[in-house]
This record gives C-alpha cells, sequence and structure tokens, in this order.
C-alpha cells in the first residue's frame, strides 16, 4: 500500500520520501528511499525525515510485539521451544511531538467494531486521517487483493471504499490528503 501511495504523490508532482521494509517490490523513483528492517529502524529514520515533511503517511503494517532475544545463529529443532515478546515502541506516539503543523495519517486493521475502533486510534494519536481496513476471510488487504476500507478524517467524514484496488485507494486518499492540507486551518478538531 505504501508503495501504491508513493507512485500517486509522484504523480501529482509531491516530494516523497519512502521508509521501507524487505519487500519483493521495486521502489518507484522517489526522492529519497531508505531502507529499514526492524521497527526500531523505522522509528529512527522517521525521526530523522520527520523534521523537513509535510506530512507522515504510516501505512507500514508494524508488530505490536518483537522478539526479546534475537539468536546469532541457526535455532536447532527442539520437542518444544518459547520465544518471549516485547512491545515494540508506538511509533506514532514517538512522532507525536514533531507533528506540529504536518498532517499524519495513520492506518489499522480491525477484524470487528472497525469504524468505532478506528476513531478511537484516530483520537488516541492524535491522527488527522485513518484508513481502517476489514479483515475477515472474505476480506484480506495483504498481497494484490481488492480492498474494503473505510478513510476517516479529523472531522469524522468517511469514505467507504468497496472491492477496489490499492492504486484507487492511494488516489482516493491522496485526494482527501489534499483536501485537509488546504482545510486544515480553518476547522477546530471535532472531539466525540
Amino acid at each position: 500500500m505504501g508503495y501504491k501511495i508513493a507512485e500517486e504523490a509522484l504523480k501529482r508532482k509531491h516530494r516523497v520520501t519512502l521508509v521501507s521494509g524487505p519487500v519483493s517490490l521495486i521502489p518507484p523513483r522517489v526522492h529519497k528511499f531508505i531502507p529499514i528492517e526492524t521497527a526500531d529502524d523505522l522509528l529512527k529514520a522517521l525521526k530523522k525525515e520527520i523534521k523537513t515533511a509535510d506530512c507522515l503517511i504510516m501505512a507500514a503494517a508494524v508488530s505490536d510485539f518483537k522478539a526479546e532475544k534475537i539468536a546469532k545463529e541457526k535455532i536447532k529443532r527442539a520437542k518444544k521451544i518459547s520465544i518471549n515478546l516485547a512491545p515494540n515502541k508506538d511509533i506514532l506516539r514517538e512522532l507525536a511531538r514533531h507533528k506540529k503543523h504536518k498532517i499524519f495519517v495513520g492506518f489499522n486493521l480491525e477484524t470487528s467494531n472497525l469504524v468505532r475502533n478506528a476513531r478511537l486510534k484516530l483520537r488516541a494519536k492524535k491522527l488527522d486521517m485513518i484508513v481502517a481496513n476489514r479483515f475477515t476471510k472474505y476480506h484480506n488487504p495483504f498481497g494484490d487483493n481488492k480492498l474494503d476500507v473505510d478513510i476517516i478524517d479529523r472531522f469524522w467524514d468517511i469514505a467507504k471504499i468497496k472491492r477496489k484496488n490499492k492504486a484507487f485507494v492511494a488516489h482516493v486518499l491522496l485526494d482527501k490528503l489534499e483536501e485537509l492540507w488546504y482545510l486544515k486551518k480553518n476547522k477546530p478538531w471535532r472531539s466525540a
């Protein structure tokens, strides 16, 4: 999804920095490409890049947890193994102090209560917009599947997108983002 958003932003002549974990995709010709491997790498790169950015779009599916210890060598087969998990840092919370007049867009994945949970995240993380992905046995946002998403802005307006590809979602998202950019100083945050 992040690559499709970057491609759409480039079509609109935006200057794009793409921070990406390992994928099998060829990155678009962005202004700056930063390869990363871990959530900690992502946070470090974003803390540096956010200083000169107008907008942050967090399309990545960053895990809430990471392995507490990383093995230096292959772990041999055993009857039983346990892996202790430690929480990853909440990247949007960590970057919140850098927000100022920037637009922050988050993504979330839900199996139930899609709009309610997305609105809670929108408020809690002080986002300007959130893309809520439906995940059920009939709706899988990973890979090249068609998406069912609700794009909710800070005024709680919702754009419902049903069974569309990621390029279409990126187009609608950038339309809404550009609209927010030009309107952001005219309306206060809606609370509820």
